[in-house]
């Protein structure tokens, strides 16, 4: 069995990486509840969207409250429940660059913690912050242009 298909959550997101700007890059996001996928520009834009899905799904809660500079700091939550988990739908999807299944199983202390795997490398690590996450993809893109 692959790490690819060992994983199962109801929160696993499909990061396909597409282009590189420097270090940065963009790509587009898969989950399993929606059949088109979620485009990003930016690293902190794939945190963001990816934050905004797992706040929609209740899944995995959040252990504090977002703060805000803004008067009214509310985090929209969708209200809509998850219909059965068909991971098929992101179990054939691949970034031109790179591809990382994430999991994230808590966001605690204001992050996230969890695993994710480098699809092309059938490589699996736990990550402990999103930033650790951010730095894991970064590595894994540089090794792939060496």
């Amino acid at each position: 069995m692959s790490a690819k298909t060992a994983m199962h959550s109801p929160n696993m997101i499909c990061v396909c990486v597409n282009e590189q700007h420097g270090k940065d890059y963009s790509g587009m996001l898969w989950h399993q509840y929606q059949d088109e996928p979620i485009p990003f520009s930016t690293a902190v834009g794939m945190i963001e969207e990816m934050d905004r899905l797992y706040d929609q799904w209740r899944f995995p809660q959040r252990s504090t409250l977002v703060r805000s500079f803004e008067s009214a700091a509310h985090t929209a939550i969708h209200e809509e429940a998850m219909i059965g988990m068909e991971g098929s739908k992101i179990a054939d999807r691949s970034g031109s660059l790179g591809t990382f299944i994430v999991n994230v199983k808590f966001r605690q202390n204001a992050t996230w913690q969890g695993e994710v795997v480098w699809a092309e490398k059938q490589e699996r690590i736990y990550f402990r912050s999103a930033l650790e996450l951010l730095k894991l993809i970064d590595g894994a893109l540089g090794e792939s242009f060496e």
